[in-house]
């Protein structure tokens, strides 16, 4: 059985509807470089790299090798992740003000 990481990638961001840009985004990797992985072109992708996609998909690395058992969290939508990625950008107290403040705004709309 070929192993075909750049598909199995590909497949996954296309079941969590998220385009190239926004994987591209979340991984901190340029689009182009992207779609070499997933069309294959890219024929031996780092293990930095792959982390830092199965990390944006939410699933483990080595779903991503072998294409068995990608289990995603599909609760979690392409804007929820990049915001916890965002806030794991901040320092702690910052990120701790940020949330704060959003919690304070989302308890204020639900009582609308």
């Amino acid at each position: 059985m070929e192993n075909n990481v750049g598909g199995n990638i590909a497949r996954e961001r296309h079941n969590q509807n998220m385009t190239q840009e926004q994987l591209a985004e979340f991984s901190d990797l340029t689009i182009n470089y992207l779609s070499k992985i997933e069309r294959g072109t890219v024929k031996q992708v780092g293990a930095n790299t792959l982390y830092r996609i199965s990390k944006a998909l939410g699933v483990t690395m080595d779903s991503l090798m072998t294409g068995n058992d990608i289990k995603s969290s599909t609760e979690f939508g392409p804007n929820l992740r990049q915001l916890i990625k965002f806030l794991d950008k901040l320092d702690p107290v910052q990120g701790e003000e940020i949330s704060k403040k959003l919690l304070e705004a989302l308890k204020i709309t639900q009582n609308q």
